[in-house]
């Protein structure tokens, strides 16, 4: 996945979270994720983590169909 294209979905990931209240937490320090979860009133929506301790290419793309998939969708624009 190109640079422009995680661009694309991690904005709709985050249009999503915003519209539905959504937290994403970062497991890690910045530019060293080890992991991202999405949580909402305590529940674990969707996460993506690191098998090893390589920093984390978060796949956003997956993250936003793993919510498609649950019916949440949209957010503002």
């Amino acid at each position: 996945m190109n640079a422009q294209e995680k661009k694309v979905y991690y904005n709709r990931v985050r249009r999503t979270c915003a519209k539905h209240d959504i937290d994403i937490e970062y497991d890690g320090v910045p530019k060293c994720y080890m992991g991202v979860d999405l949580i909402k009133d305590g529940e674990t929506l969707a996460s993506h983590h690191a098998d090893n301790y390589l920093p984390l290419d978060i796949n956003w793309k997956r993250l936003h169909e793993d919510l498609t998939v649950q019916g949440l969708t949209g957010g503002i624009k």
